[in-house]
């Protein structure tokens, strides 16, 4: 009997393929609100020289960012909904080099956190209230995109989708591949303004249940020759994994990373290491 148990644990636990000729739809109801909570860790580290002529020396930023993200239903109509999107909790951990009192190499941590008074303040213009209106189909294809921050929002949120995949016209089967591309556009102060094409590949994973798992990978359609100038395109060259509710028609999360490695960018001995990871995970229903 034991044996027999196995096998059908087994066999839930694999991909269902009569779940991949279903269709994937995002679907919506007005009032009503999906709620995510982020996790973002970013570590920048650069050996170069701090000094003219002095041996490159390596130092290390990491950036922690946690976010508690909400999305309201404001309209639905023919499968596209109106969408506000507000924060309702952040909180920022920088920890960088400086030098200590002594002289020597140190690092200091700088805390921004929306749960204390003081954090609470200096948040208060964007927190609880609605800081980006935009129009998301039922592939996830955003567009009429207004962000009380700005256009650098607007220009983001263009690039990495609102729920992180473009979905497929027709039911994928295991394996299939699609993929959309888009601008990556450098404002100041990382550019000047001028933009890269990129190329999003997704690929269907299968579907375990009602969670359809979907590979996402991001690459420059033509890379810049010098490093230093690819060095503020590395944030946006996500790859991992997007999951999906294809009963309920709901993002569930993903899990994302970009990693890259620039040696002699800044001359011979330097070397540039970006290291990025994105967990976000749906929270219950409100």
């Amino acid at each position: 009997m034991f044996r027999y148990f196995s096998l059908a644990v087994l066999l839930f636990a694999l991909p269902n393929p009569a779940h991949s000729q279903v269709p994937l739809r995002l679907k919506w109801q007005t009032g009503q609100v999906q709620t995510y909570a982020v996790e973002h860790t970013t570590t920048i580290t650069e050996t170069i020289p701090l000094q003219k002529n002095e041996k490159p020396t390596t130092t290390s930023t990491t950036t922690k960012l946690n976010i508690t993200r909400k999305w309201t239903a404001k309209a639905v109509a023919d499968d596209v909904a109106t969408l506000d999107m507000s924060i309702s909790a952040i909180r920022q951990e920088v920890t960088k080099p400086i030098v200590g009192t002594d002289g020597k190499p140190a690092t200091d941590t700088l805390v921004l956190d929306s749960a204390t008074p003081e954090g609470a303040k200096q948040v208060a213009e964007f927190l609880n209230k609605p800081i980006l209106t935009a129009s998301v189909n039922a592939f996830g294809s955003v567009a009429n995109i207004k962000a009380t921050t700005g256009e650098q929002a607007v220009a983001r949120l263009q690039a990495e989708l609102p729920f992180r995949v473009l979905l497929p016209q027709n039911a994928p089967a295991m394996n299939a591949t699609w993929d959309r591309t888009f601008a990556i556009k450098l404002d100041p102060p990382i550019g000047t303004g001028e933009s890269f094409d990129a190329k999003q590949t997704y690929t269907f994973k299968g579907i375990i249940g009602d969670r359809a798992t979907i590979g996402v990978a991001t690459a420059l359609v033509a890379a810049p020759k010098d490093p230093s100038e690819l060095q503020p395109l590395l944030p946006w060259l996500w790859e991992g994994e997007v999951v999906i509710d294809a009963k309920a028609g709901r993002y569930l999360g993903a899990k994302l990373q970009a990693k890259k490695e620039l040696t002699n960018h800044a001359g011979n001995g330097t070397k540039f290491v970006f290291a990025s990871e994105y967990t976000e995970t749906a929270l219950e229903n409100e």
